[in-house]
C-alpha cells in the first residue's frame, strides 16, 4: 500500500469505514484541503499502481483544481446542512446573552470554510410551483347526522377529567368511577391515569381567564403538559380510551376570532387524532365561558364524524376550518435600503436561505437573533476536520468523551456556518447593516435586553419581524419524553410571547411567523410541533383582529435545506409520496410573494398534489368542503334595519349582484362643504368616500354593516363650483362575494364633466373607487396602549391656518392638542356636536373623525418650521370597530385620542403607515392603514406664511 498523497485520506478497514460514514453523514462543514472531497487510495501490492476513488459531498464546492464539466442537467441547488438534527433553526438556545451585538467577522481560518454561506443568487424556478397557497378561514358547517340513538352525556362512566380549575366543572355530579385530575395535584398525572384506566378522557380548558395579550400563563402551560402526560399514560394501557375530547371555553369570540392560546390545544388534538385512529379524538372550541352552555355541543361532537378534529362554536354557529386556494394580489416591494428587518433565528438553514434572498432583493437593515455563540470560533479549530477535532479533544488532561467531542464539533460547525452566512449578508447589504445578537429566546429578560438594543438603534422602529426559530423531535406520545415535548413547544411559544412583550408599544409594523403544514392538519409524532405551529395560527388571527399586520406561513418540508434535506428524510419522502419536497428556489418565491401581498391573510398554508391526495384519502370530502362552502341567502330587505340615505337620492338600476345610486350635490343642500375648501372651491373630503361607499353597499346587502374598506382610490375631487349648479354623481355597487360571515362589494363613484354652457365633455369620469367588506354586526374593538407624552412637541394644525390650498373651518375643525411624538404624531378628537347633529346624524362611518385622523399623519416639520398641506390619494385599508359614528361619539362625550406612526412619514412614498383613533378606555374606534397623498404646499408653524410647493407637480386629484 502506498503512502497517501498530501490532501487525501486513506480509508481502510474499520477505521476507514468510520471515517467514511462520518464524512458522508457529517452535519457540519467538512474541512479538507480538497474542499469537501475524500480520496480513497489502495495499492494491491507494495509499490504497485495506486487505485483512487474520489468522493465529493453534494453540498461541497467544486475544487479549484478540478475543471467544471458541461452538463445538460441543471445542477441541484447547493444544500446547507444543519449541525443539530431535526431543527429548522439553530441549536437549542442557551442561557447566555451578549452585552452588545457581536462583530460578524471572526477569526479567519487559513482557507475559507468549505461550507458555503446560504445560497446566493436564486434563479426563478424553471418549472411550475409544486405547492399552492391556501388561506385558512372558519366556515359554517352542519354537523353530520348521528347514527341513531340519544347523544350520550359529555361525562360518561369511567371518565378521567383533566382541568386546572375545579370551578370549571361547577356543581356537576360525575359518575362514581370517574376521576378529576389537576396538574397541581401532588400525585403524578401518570399514576392517577394508570390507576383509573379510563374509557374516556375529557380536558376542560378555560381561556376566559387568560390575558390574550400576555402569552400563555405558566398555569396554562402546566395544563398543556398534563394533557400530553395524560395521553402518554393512556398509551401504556392495554386499551386506549374510546374518546379523548378537549373542550376549550372562551376559545373563540362571537366575531369568530380565536383566543391566541387556542392553537396550543387544537394543534395537539390534530396530531393525536392521527396517532389514535381507533379513538374519537376531538377539540371543541366554544365562545361560551361556562361549561353548561357548551356541554351539549361538546357531547354531540364526540360521536360526530369529523373532518379535521377541531370544531368551533361562535354565536350559535358550528364552524370548521377551510383551506381555500387563493393566490393573493401583490403590491410593489419596499424600496432598497428602506426598511429594517429583525429575524429571530435565521443564522442557518431555511432562515438563512430566505434572508439571503431578501437581502439580494431589498438590501434592508438586518438584525439576526440567534443562540449560536461566535466568539468561541478560533482559526486553529476552524482548520480541523471532525476526526482531527475529536482526536485533539478526546486526549489530554481536560479530555472529552467521543460523544462530547462530537457535540462540540457540531457547535463549532454551527458557529462557522452562521459566521459565513452573516458575512455573506453583510457583503450584500453593506457595511454595518447586519447585526448579530446572541440571545436565549426562552429568557424574557435576555429578549428584553436585545430588543431594547435594537429599538434604541432603530429610531423609526422595526418594519418586519421574522419569527423563524423552531425545532422538531418527532415521536409518538408513547415514545416522546416530556422534556422533548416542552423543548419543541416552548421554542416557538415562549419565544413569540417574549418578543411580543419586549417590543411593547413599538411592535414591528409587520410580523411574519414561520409555521407549518403540520399546524393545519396535524401529523403522527408531532403533538408538540403541531401545538406550537397552530398556536402561531391562532395568535396571528387574534393579532389581525386588533389591527396589527401579522401573518403565519405554513411551510412544508424543504428539499434542499433543513430537516427535509437529510438522506433519511429524502428517502422517506420519496417512499411515502404524502409530502412535497419543496425546492429552495420555490420556497424563496413563496416567501417573497407572501411579503408582497397587498393585504396579508392572517394564516396561509402551502401544499401540493401529494398532500391533497393524502388529505382526501384520510378525510374524504374535506377538500370539496374547502372548495365550495355554504352560501346563505341575502337577508330580505323587509327584515333589515332602516338603511342610511344621506348620500342616496334614488336607486336607478338594481340586479341580484349590483345597483346604481344617484346623488346630487349643490352648495345649498350641502352647505357643510363651505367648511372644506380646496384650491378655493367647496370640496367633498376624500375621507367621506368611505361613507358614500358604505351606504351604497348597505343598500345592496341589507342587514349587514360595513367593517372594512379597502383599496380606496381618490382620482379626482368632487366639487360644487358655484351656487345654483348641481353636480349629479352615480355610485355603482357590484357584489363580489357573499358568504356566511362576510359580503364584499366594489364601489365606483362617477360623474359627467360639463362645460360652463352645459355641454358634455366627458361621460362618467371616475372620482373615487373602493371595496367594502360587510358583516352581520360590527367587529369588537381591539385594545391599544396609550403612549405617554414624554418627548411630545406641540404643533398647529396647518389646515386650520389661513391658506389658499386646503382650508378647514366649522364642523371640520375636529382636532386639538396636535403634536409630534417620538413614536409618531398625536392629537385629540374635538367634534363640533351641533354641526355634526345638523349635518351628519345619519352617517354610518365616523367620517369627521376619519378626516381628522388622516390629517394627523401630515404633522411634521421640513426645511426648518414648514409643515406640509397634503390631500389623500389612496388608502389601502380602513378598519371600523364597535359601530361608532360621529353622532354617537359626540353625544356620549367620548374622549378619543388620535395616533399616527411611524415617526418619519413621507405620504408621497408607498411606505407602510398607520393611524389609529382610540377611546380613553383603550378601545380602537377605527384604523387607517397605508395612506398615500400629494403635497400641495407648506405652512410655516411660526409665522403662518403659506408657500406653494417648490417643484411643479401634477395635482393628483384634479
Amino acid at each position: 500500500m502506498t503512502a497517501p498523497r498530501q490532501g487525501s485520506t486513506t480509508l481502510l478497514g474499520a477505521e476507514g469505514a468510520r471515517e467514511l460514514i462520518a464524512f458522508l453523514t457529517a452535519s457540519g462543514p467538512v474541512r479538507t484541503p480538497w474542499g469537501g472531497t475524500a480520496v480513497i487510495e489502495r495499492a494491491v501490492q507494495e509499490g504497485g499502481p495506486v487505485h483512487r476513488l474520489r468522493l465529493r459531498r453534494p453540498d461541497a464546492p467544486r475544487p479549484a483544481t478540478e475543471p467544471a464539466r458541461r452538463t445538460n442537467v441543471e445542477q441541484a441547488p447547493r444544500t446547507t446542512t444543519e449541525p443539530a438534527p431535526r431543527t429548522n433553526a439553530e441549536q437549542a438556545p442557551r442561557t447566555t446573552t451578549e452585552p452588545a451585538p457581536l462583530p460578524i467577522a471572526g477569526p479567519e481560518p487559513a482557507a475559507r470554510p468549505t461550507t458555503e454561506p446560504a445560497s446566493a443568487e436564486q434563479a426563478p424556478p424553471a418549472a411550475p410551483h409544486l405547492l399552492d397557497r391556501h388561506v385558512l378561514r372558519l366556515a359554517p358547517a352542519a354537523r353530520p347526522a348521528p347514527g341513531g340513538g340519544p347523544v350520550p352525556p359529555l361525562f360518561p362512566p369511567a371518565t378521567v377529567v383533566l382541568t386546572d380549575r375545579h370551578t370549571t366543572l361547577g356543581a356537576r355530579e360525575l359518575h362514581p368511577d370517574s376521576t378529576v385530575l389537576t396538574p397541581l395535584q401532588d400525585e403524578s398525572v401518570e399514576t392517577a391515569v394508570l390507576r383509573a384506566r379510563p374509557r374516556h378522557v375529557r380536558v376542560l380548558v378555560d381561556l376566559s381567564q387568560e390575558d390574550p395579550l400576555a402569552g400563555p400563563s405558566e398555569r396554562l402551560l402546566r395544563l398543556h403538559d398534563a394533557v400530553f402526560r395524560t395521553a402518554k399514560a393512556c398509551a401504556e394501557l392495554p386499551d386506549r380510551p374510546e374518546s379523548f375530547a378537549v373542550v376549550v371555553l372562551g376559545g373563540i369570540d362571537a366575531s369568530r376570532v380565536p383566543h391566541p392560546c387556542t392553537g396550543l390545544f387544537t394543534g395537539f388534538v390534530k396530531s393525536l387524532a392521527l396517532e389514535w385512529p381507533a379513538s374519537s379524538v376531538v377539540a371543541v372550541v366554544h365562545d361560551a365561558t361556562e361549561l353548561s352552555a357548551a356541554e351539549t355541543d361538546a357531547a354531540a361532537e364526540t360521536l360526530a364524524a369529523q373532518m379535521l378534529p377541531v370544531v368551533s362554536f361562535a354565536g350559535g354557529t358550528r364552524l370548521l376550518w377551510q383551506a381555500v386556494p387563493e393566490r393573493g394580489a401583490v403590491r410593489a416591494s419596499a424600496a432598497p435600503n428602506g426598511y429594517t428587518v429583525v429575524a429571530a433565528g435565521g443564522g442557518r438553514g431555511i432562515g438563512a436561505e430566505l434572508l439571503t434572498a431578501l437581502a439580494r432583493r431589498d438590501r434592508p437593515r438586518l438584525h439576526v437573533i440567534g443562540s449560536t455563540r461566535l466568539d468561541s470560533v478560533t482559526s486553529e479549530d476552524a482548520r480541523l476536520t471532525r476526526k482531527d477535532f475529536i482526536r485533539a479533544r478526546s486526549t489530554g488532561q481536560d479530555r472529552l468523551t467521543v460523544k462530547e467531542a462530537n457535540a462540540a464539533f457540531d457547535r463549532l460547525s454551527a458557529a462557522v456556518e452562521v459566521q459565513a452566512n452573516l458575512r455573506a449578508l453583510e457583503d450584500i447589504c453593506g457595511p454595518d447593516r447586519v447585526s448579530y445578537h446572541v440571545c436565549d429566546l426562552h429568557d424574557r429578560d435576555a429578549v428584553d435586553t436585545v430588543v431594547g438594543r435594537i429599538t434604541a438603534a432603530e429610531a423609526d422602529g422595526v418594519d418586519l419581524l421574522l419569527d423563524i426559530a423552531g425545532t422538531n423531535r418527532a415521536a409518538s406520545v408513547d415514545q416522546k419524553s416530556l422534556d422533548d415535548f416542552r423543548t419543541v413547544r416552548d421554542l416557538k411559544v415562549r419565544s413569540y410571547a417574549n418578543l411580543k412583550a419586549a417590543f411593547g408599544d413599538r411592535q414591528p409594523r409587520r410580523w411574519c411567523n414561520f409555521g407549518s403544514f403540520v399546524g393545519f392538519t396535524g401529523q403522527t409524532g408531532e403533538t408538540d410541533y403541531g401545538a406550537a405551529n397552530d398556536y402561531f395560527n391562532t395568535a396571528a388571527l387574534h393579532s389581525v383582529s386588533r389591527g396589527l399586520r401579522e401573518f403565519t406561513i405554513g411551510w412544508t418540508l424543504w428539499r434542499d435545506v433543513g430537516l427535509g434535506s437529510t438522506p433519511i428524510m429524502r428517502t422517506f419522502l420519496a417512499k411515502s409520496a404524502q409530502f412535497t419536497a419543496m425546492p429552495t428556489p420555490e420556497g424563496i418565491d413563496h416567501f417573497l410573494h407572501e411579503l408582497d401581498q397587498a393585504e396579508q391573510s392572517p394564516v396561509t398554508v402551502l401544499f401540493g398534489e401529494p398532500e391533497r391526495a393524502a388529505i382526501e384519502a384520510a378525510v374524504p370530502g374535506y377538500l370539496e368542503f374547502c372548495r365550495t362552502g355554504p352560501v346563505p341567502a341575502v337577508p330580505a330587505a323587509a327584515t333589515a334595519p332602516a338603511l342610511p340615505d344621506f348620500f342616496v337620492d334614488d336607486i336607478v338600476d338594481r340586479s341580484t349582484d349590483g345597483l346604481t345610486v344617484v346623488r346630487t350635490f349643490n352648495q345649498e343642500r350641502d352647505a357643510y362643504l363651505h367648511d372644506h375648501v380646496v384650491n378655493g372651491y367647496p370640496t367633498l373630503p376624500g375621507t367621506f368616500v368611505p361613507e358614500l361607499a358604505a351606504q351604497a353597499a348597505m343598500h345592496l346587502v341589507p342587514g349587514r354593516v360595513p367593517t372594512v374598506l379597502e383599496d380606496i382610490r381618490l382620482d379626482s375631487f368632487l366639487r360644487v363650483y358655484r351656487p345654483g349648479r348641481d353636480e349629479t354623481k352615480r355610485i355603482t355597487a357590484r357584489l363580489v362575494s357573499h358568504g356566511p360571515t362576510e359580503s364584499v362589494v366594489d364601489i365606483e363613484v362617477t360623474g359627467d364633466v360639463l362645460a360652463p354652457n352645459g355641454r358634455l365633455l366627458v361621460k362618467d369620469r371616475r372620482h373615487f373607487s373602493a371595496r367594502v367588506r360587510l358583516r352581520d354586526e360590527p367587529v369588537a374593538a381591539p385594545r391599544w396602549d396609550h403612549w405617554d407624552d414624554q418627548g411630545a412637541e406641540p404643533m398647529a394644525d396647518p389646515y386650520h391656518l389661513p391658506n389658499p390650498a386646503v382650508l378647514l373651518s366649522g364642523v371640520f375643525v375636529s382636532t386639538g392638542d396636535t403634536r409630534t411624538h417620538p413614536h409618531g404624531r398625536r392629537a385629540r378628537y374635538t367634534p363640533d356636536r351641533p354641526g355634526i347633529e345638523r349635518w351628519f346624524s345619519g352617517l354610518v362611518v365616523p367620517s369627521v373623525l376619519l378626516d381628522g385622523l388622516a390629517r394627523v399623519s401630515v404633522l411634521d416639520r421640513s426645511d426648518g418650521d414648514w409643515t406640509p398641506l397634503a390631500v389623500p390619494r389612496t388608502i389601502r385599508r380602513i378598519d371600523l370597530y364597535g359601530g361608532h359614528t360621529d353622532a354617537t361619539l359626540a353625544a356620549a362625550g367620548t374622549r378619543v385620542e388620535l395616533y399616527s406612526l411611524p415617526s418619519r412619514l413621507d405620504l408621497e412614498s408607498e411606505e407602510d403607515n398607520r393611524a389609529v383613533a382610540v377611546t380613553a378606555a383603550g378601545d380602537v374606534v377605527l384604523q387607517i392603514k397605508d395612506m398615500t397623498g400629494v403635497v400641495l404646499g407648506h405652512v410655516n408653524q411660526s409665522t403662518g406664511e403659506y408657500r406653494e410647493r417648490r417643484r411643479p407637480a401634477e395635482e393628483a386629484t384634479s
